[in-house]
């Protein structure tokens, strides 16, 4: 494990270019960037899969490995062109991160890998199609969120509750939910961006709802 403390220093970002031949044997190294999963949510990330590991990009036929994470105050972007040996990470703690994120990397990965980031703009339908939301209807819950899906007006309306311990909780966020497509739809909270959230049904039937590349089972 890495202490976060030393995740701004150069060693890092070396440490990650060199991990095929300096802890991980060829055939396992290959296994963590070959898609295991994909995701249903392309957008949030912009990736198309998950290796073991790692979170999958194909950037106009380049392939990319990495990963990004958020707690409070913090977000952190790694980006990895194996066939390059460049490797870019940025911590971030305050303003717009993701913006930053997309200009600053769509600008370091043209000049120094010949790499150009794909357009991973999310925005409604302008013709919202017909959808059935009935299915979608119901309470979701992870660890420290629930999630309440209603129907209004023949809209989707979700109220997300965050619990996660704080003396001073973080308020509610409702958002009104516009269809994309049948499973995907476009919400935003009062002067936020347009985010997706993305219904899922697995085999068994289960029902799952993602959201920043999180998923919540549906438990009601």
């Amino acid at each position: 494990m890495i202490p976060r403390s030393s995740l701004v220093k150069p060693d890092c970002i070396r440490l990650i270019v060199e991990w095929p031949s300096n802890w991980l044997v060829a055939r396992t190294c290959l296994q963590n960037q070959r898609p295991a999963a994909e995701t249903p949510d392309k957008w949030t990330s912009g990736n198309i899969g998950w290796g073991l590991g790692w979170m999958l990009y194909d950037w106009n036929g380049v392939s990319v490995f990495g990963h990004d994470g958020a707690t409070i105050g913090q977000n952190s972007y790694l980006r990895v062109v194996p066939g390059c040996g460049v490797a870019v990470a940025l911590l971030a703690n305050g303003g717009n991160t993701d913006l930053l994120q997309s200009a600053l990397f769509r600008e370091l990965f043209k000049e120094l890998a010949g790499a150009s980031m794909p357009d991973a703009v999310f925005e409604p339908a302008p013709y919202p199609p017909a959808v059935d939301i009935k299915p979608f209807v119901g309470t979701y819950k992870r660890q420290g969120v629930v999630m309440t899906v209603t129907e209004r007006n023949g809209m989707l309306h979700l109220l997300y509750e965050i619990f996660d311990g704080r003396q001073i909780p973080s308020p509610p966020l409702e958002i009104t939910l516009s269809p994309v497509s049948e499973t995907v739809f476009a919400g935003a909270g009062i002067g936020q961006d347009w985010i997706p959230v993305v219904f899922s049904t697995l085999a068994d039937g289960s029902v799952y709802c993602y959201i920043g590349m999180r998923a919540a089972p549906k438990i009601a």
